[in-house]
């Protein structure tokens, strides 16, 4: 669906003249007090060396532990159902009683609908390094104030399916689209919208409101709690550098 003209972003040149902001044809840019907006510039461009690390700093943040349960979201199709001893595996829509955030999920039928619990399991030895833990969970990764993705450790499927914990969420979608979706040529997906977590407000959303920045005043308590702990973390790195280029 094509967003409508007053929802899509305007993109305006300016430049930076004597501590203001002007459009690149002349005058003042003409928007609202209190707007918001992206700036993209040259990182050569920017004179506070301090500020640049802390726009380029790569980080982790914990956002779901070990144990916690997911959803995975798959399309069973009647004419590829699967065998008797996996259907109870199968939760569907209508079991949860309103409980799934629809409104977030792409191209959802509650006829063909269903979903798989897995969990959060401990690390495998490079897990362990890169997070510097012996614990499982999901981490947000961010490079500066952006989020550029999820990272999780290895993941429990029902035993019925695997005694072993597989590599990732990635590895654990694929894993069951190719078991409950033979329908499919692929077996790849959007974790960040077939994978559900559940809010404090027993909702279950997928996981990219996790990462989207632009959701953090909603009332999800886990989304909002990231962003509002990492934004603060951003504040204190850069407070020290008052008055550093004086």
């Amino acid at each position: 669906m094509t967003k409508a003209a007053s929802s899509r972003r305007l993109r305006i040149p300016v430049r930076f003249l004597d501590g203001i902001w002007e459009c690149a044809l002349g005058g003042a840019v003409p928007v609202k007090n209190g707007a918001e907006a992206e700036l993209v510039i040259q990182r050569t461009s920017i004179s506070d060396k301090t500020f640049l690390e802390t726009m380029e700093h790569k980080g982790r943040h914990k956002v779901l532990d070990e144990e916690t349960p997911l959803l995975v979201c798959l399309t069973i199709k009647p004419e590829s159902p699967p065998s008797d001893t996996l259907r109870p595996l199968l939760k569907s829509y209508t079991s949860f009683r309103g409980t799934i955030a629809t409104t977030f999920l792409d191209y959802w039928n509650p006829g063909t609908i269903a979903f798989v619990e897995v969990k959060l399991a401990g690390p495998d030895t490079k897990q362990a390094r890169l997070f510097g833990t012996d614990r499982g969970g999901l981490w947000l990764m961010t490079e500066g104030v952006e989020a550029v993705g999820l990272a999780s450790t290895t993941v429990a499927l029902p035993p019925d399916i695997s005694d072993k914990p597989v590599a990732s969420l990635n590895h654990a979608y694929t894993k069951l689209s190719e078991i409950f979706e033979t329908w499919r040529i692929s077996h790849t997906g959007n974790i960040y919208a077939r994978v559900l977590y559940q809010e404090r407000n027993g909702t279950w959303y997928p996981l990219d409101i996790l990462r989207n920045k632009a959701l953090e005043k909603q009332e999800l308590e886990i989304a909002k709690s990231l962003w509002d702990d990492f934004m603060a973390k951003m504040t204190i790195q850069q407070s020290p550098r008052s008055g550093s280029n004086a």
